[in-house]
């Protein structure tokens, strides 16, 4: 994780937090897989116990549909590693996409206001969203991600320490600290 933003670094810039997308964030994924998964077996079934007259037409379609969810799986898993972002000593950064990349990033200093999003469901099963407002009014929300309130802890803490201080390494490990106490 964090390999493309770890490349993407400027001299003297660290990382203060790496974050993820939650696993529900692969839901939909995860959800047509099984839809797949259950027809494939439930035409298999019907090739062997229903309709043997048409069985090699329901198996082909069984195993097909078998294999479609599994690379429905694997597709979705592939999205969710490849999604990462950063909390940097200078700015936040976000990479999108495996072989179309979209890397947005924004710095620190130009982060006005950074909002916590969170519905009942997301808070039970631990994940949300974090929107941080720039000069200018613009917006950029990053939806299903673990831990949104360490996220949200991380980039205020960052933006509240001095440019002169969290260039000092020692001082990135107290901001990180600061980011973990929830």
């Amino acid at each position: 994780m964090a390999n493309y933003i770890k490349r993407s670094l400027e001299e003297g810039e660290a990382i203060i937090f790496n974050g993820r997308l939650h696993w529900s964030y692969i839901f939909k994924y995860i959800f047509l897989s099984l839809l797949f998964t259950v027809g494939g077996i439930v035409a298999i079934w019907l090739a062997y116990y229903r309709y043997p007259l048409h069985k090699n037409e329901l198996l082909y379609a069984g195993i097909a549909c078998l294999v479609l969810a599994f690379f429905v799986c694997i597709i979705g898993r592939i999205v969710r590693t490849h999604t990462e972002f950063a909390v940097t000593s200078t700015r936040f950064v976000q990479k999108d996409g495996i072989f179309n990349i979209k890397l947005t990033e924004i710095p620190l200093a130009r982060i006005e206001t950074v909002n916590f999003y969170q519905t009942l469901w997301q808070r039970i099963i631990g994940t949300g969203c974090v929107e941080m407002i720039g000069s200018g009014g613009t917006a950029h929300q990053v939806h299903c991600i673990e831990e949104p309130m360490m996220v949200r802890k991380a980039i205020s803490a960052s933006i509240k320490a001095k440019p002169e201080n969290i260039q000092n390494p020692s001082n990135i490990k107290t901001i990180q600290n600061d980011a973990k106490e929830c």
